[in-house]
């Protein structure tokens, strides 16, 4: 056997040719020709079997009138059976079958009836039977045609010349509706796959299309070939609204693709968040960013609307813009804080959840999250009894942390504020969605980047802005956000487990929000109250042990929804600001001003003009904390007890040694962030 190898499909294949050790024998030229000629016999076989028939059918029928009438209807009917089937051949291959059945169900009739060799019949048979099978043998010949598939094969190499790929091949192409899927092979040893990425944009510029509509996909098993993906059409032109379709999957699971919007195909958008092991899909989170004006309001509702019409999932949202986009959704939302401090309060419960989600995941013998995980555990598999009977727990519901703008509150908060919740979150079955308009390194960690698996990507205004949002292999293929910048609101780049990864370079469009939008929000939101998932007792009793009444007073449907903006003029009580103009420009490590005439009124019940005793001062201290605690501040740092200090006559350096004391005692506990200290509940210190 002789091991070659052949090029199908623009793939190379083993070929094994077997060696005839008697080659050049007349055995081996008979064996040859047999194999040439095999292709041609089937004409010549049909042509003696109509023989054989007619003479055998002579016997049967000789001037039988029934016979005659019977085998004239069959004939006529094989014919127009023949011209019925070849409809949807060409005309001429139609013509030649038709002709050659009418033809040969003719004569057989006559020999039939009169006999084969009757008249002019045993001429006929003679002249004009290989007289048709001669012209089917040609036909056959002239279906492969050199000159065409040079003519094809020109054409392409000279798409490929043009752009500097005059030794490549193209191979297998799958024409689809607005996508065309060709197979590259490249020359060995002279080029890569690095070089066709290169030329993406004159195959573009050949073919008159725009940058983004033409991508190549490297074959990860090869260095020299890849497929080379077309859209002829944009088919993101035309805008879609959301209100004319709403959430693809009403009362679904969160396990079911959240669908945001379409591909410049016609494919839908989708997006997984939990893991799914059956499938091989990892659980992920998701980083949304784009410039402004490119859209990244509208794909943040699609997404959350997708999220709340599902029935076993939990939404926290932080938006230090003041729920602007989100305000008809707030309904349905478990805990919506406006940033500052009580982003900071909810990043810490959101750490405590995660413990408490895992020990629960983990005694109900859930390796991840899934579906069953939401229901009431009746499954004895999943019982966390020791005798191994079904336990009945209430579900744990899917949750998900959303950090609007986070931008923003990483710049209160530190760069690093969700790398640990990034790290650990989908072990809890929870997802982490953070949106800021650049995931540069001075706005978010890179460990906290790299944690955060899925993107979605909107227009940027540079190249570099893409880089940091997109894999080096997806830019490479051709993505290129950059180009649309905010000139094109909604379009995308979607990268994300489960979707296939030569999905990654096509560019999708989320559906467009509009004013008319703003009922349907509504009645999603009253939708999700009724029917939507409640938070479960583990992550509730885990986020109250945190957050303490920040978190079990928080809004709830039924309460004002304007409470959270009234305000009493006092920017210290206003948890949303970031930073206190006064503030701005202070050392938060310098001693405290000493107090200035007249500047004495008491405070948390402190005598005026009085500097307290050093068991006075504990107590007041304890009992400045019991009021942050009561406001809903749980996070507190040396600064916010400014105003304290200069009414009681204390220093900051006295802050200070008393909140690291608050520490040991349990009262308070440290934050990610130097100098800020996070308020335990006092039932839960005590």
């Amino acid at each position: 056997m002789v091991r070659k190898w052949t090029d199908q499909d623009g793939r190379r294949y083993p070929l094994t040719v077997p060696t005839d050790t008697n080659a050049g024998t007349g055995g081996s030229v008979g064996a040859y020709l047999l194999h040439r000629v095999k292709p041609h016999l089937p004409p010549w076989l049909g042509v003696a079997g109509t023989g054989l028939v007619g003479a055998l059918g002579h016997l049967r029928w000789a001037e039988s009138a029934g016979a005659g009438v019977g085998l004239t209807l069959a004939s006529v009917a094989l014919t127009g059976g023949t011209w019925w089937a070849g409809r949807g051949t060409s005309a001429q291959r139609r013509l030649h079958s038709a002709i050659t059945v009418a033809a040969g169900s003719a004569w057989l009739t006559g020999a039939c009836l009169a006999g084969p060799t009757a008249g002019p019949l045993d001429d006929l048979y003679l002249m004009a039977g290989p007289g048709l099978a001669l012209s089917w043998n040609v036909r056959m010949i002239l279906r492969r045609n050199p000159d065409a598939a040079e003519e094809g094969a020109g054409a392409d190499k000279g798409l490929l010349e043009k752009v500097g790929l005059a030794k490549a091949s193209i191979g297998r192409t799958e024409v689809g509706p607005n996508r065309v899927t060709a197979s590259l092979g490249l020359e060995a040893g002279e080029q890569t796959n690095d070089d066709v990425t290169k030329t993406l944009p004159r195959i573009a510029s050949a073919l008159d299309l725009p940058p983004t509509a033409v991508r190549y996909m490297p074959d990860p098993e090869s260095a020299r070939r890849g497929e080379l993906v077309i859209v002829p059409r944009d088919m993101l032109a035309d805008t879609v609204r959301w209100e004319e379709n709403g959430p693809s999957h009403p009362g679904g699971s969160i396990t079911e693709p959240l669908v945001i919007g379409v591909y410049d195909d016609g494919s839908p958008l989708e997006l997984w968040l939990p893991g799914d092991k059956e499938a091989g899909r990892n659980a992920t989170h998701l980083l949304i960013a784009g410039m402004t004006g490119s859209g990244k309001g509208d794909g943040a509702l699609n997404l959350m609307t997708e999220i709340l019409s599902r029935t076993d999932v939990v939404l926290w949202l932080s938006d230090p813009k003041g729920f602007q986009d989100f305000r008809p959704l707030l309904p349905a939302i478990d805990w919506a804080v406006e940033g500052g401090t009580a982003t900071e309060v909810m990043v810490e419960a959101v750490k405590a959840v995660i413990t408490a989600r895992t020990e629960w995941l983990g005694r109900h013998g859930y390796r991840q999250w899934e579906a069953a995980a939401a229901q009431r555990q009746t499954d004895p598999k999943h019982s966390c009894r020791k005798d191994g009977t079904a336990c009945g727990c209430p579900g744990l519901p899917f949750h998900i942390a959303w950090f609007e703008e986070a931008g923003v509150s990483l710049g209160l908060l530190g760069d690093d504020a969700f790398n640990s919740i990034g790290n650990l979150a989908r072990s809890a079955g929870m997802a982490l969605i953070v949106s800021l308009q650049r995931p540069s390194h001075d706005q978010i960690s890179t460990t906290t980047r790299d944690a955060l698996g899925a993107r979605l990507c909107f227009g940027v205004p540079n190249a570099t802005a893409a880089g940091f949002m997109l894999p080096d292999t997806v830019v490479d293929a051709g993505a290129a956000p950059e180009r649309w910048s905010n000139r094109r609101p909604g379009y995308c780049y979607l990268v994300a487990p489960g979707i296939p990864e030569e999905r990654y370079s096509s560019p999708g469009r989320t559906r467009w929000f509009t004013d008319t939008a703003t009922s349907l929000m509504e009645t999603v939101a009253t939708w999700a109250v009724r029917n939507g998932a409640r938070v479960d007792p583990v992550t509730e009793k885990a986020a109250a042990s945190v957050a303490g009444t920040a978190y079990t007073q928080r809004q709830t449907s039924d309460e004002d929804e304007n409470a959270h903006l009234q305000a009493d003029g006092d920017e210290d009580e206003m948890t949303g600001s970031l930073v206190d103009p006064e503030d701005e420009g202070i050392d938060p490590e310098e001693e405290l001003p000493d107090s200035e005439p007249g500047d004495d009124a008491p405070m948390f019940g402190q005598e005026a003009g009085r500097k307290p005793s050093p068991e006075e001062a504990r107590r007041l201290f304890g009992d400045a904390l019991a009021e942050f605690e009561d406001e809903g501040r749980m996070v507190v740092g040396p600064k916010d007890f400014t105003d304290w200090c200069d009414r009681n006559h204390l220093s900051r350096s006295w802050v200070s040694l008393r909140l690291k004391e608050a520490a040991l005692e349990g009262r308070l506990e440290p934050t990610n962030q130097t100098g800020r200290w996070r308020i335990v509940p006092a039932l839960a210190a005590a």
